[in-house]
């Protein structure tokens, strides 16, 4: 299932990083669920492809991310490729995922 504009109101501001970077939504927010189950830990892990919604930064660092009640974590996530246009993650549950870029804010605003 697909959010279409969620990704307004779970921002990428709720991605608790310890760097001082700047963060950016990459894809919508999509949830992957499995019927008649509890047991969110899978097996095996789970790959799916992500479009990018705005243009991706080469610089920038790409985090899969997962809703956890109140923030993006990246816990069992990680990025397995990734392109100018897609990025493909692999996760070992199923949960609410999206695609956060943190790039480094201007350099002219550099503190002593």
């Amino acid at each position: 299932m697909s959010y279409n504009t969620m990704e307004n109101l779970l921002k990428p501001d709720f991605f608790n990083t310890s760097n001082d970077t700047i963060k950016t939504m990459m894809s919508t927010v999509i949830s992957a669920t499995l019927p008649k189950t509890t047991n969110t830990k899978l097996t095996k892990p789970v790959n799916f492809t992500l479009k990018h919604i705005r243009e991706f930064d080469p610089n920038g660092s790409l985090s899969c991310v997962y809703w956890n009640i109140s923030e993006w974590i990246v816990d069992g996530c990680s990025v397995l490729e990734t392109n100018s246009s897609y990025t493909v993650c692999s996760c070992v549950h199923l949960s609410t995922f999206a695609l956060i870029m943190q790039t480094s804010r201007p350099s002219d605003v550099k503190e002593h």
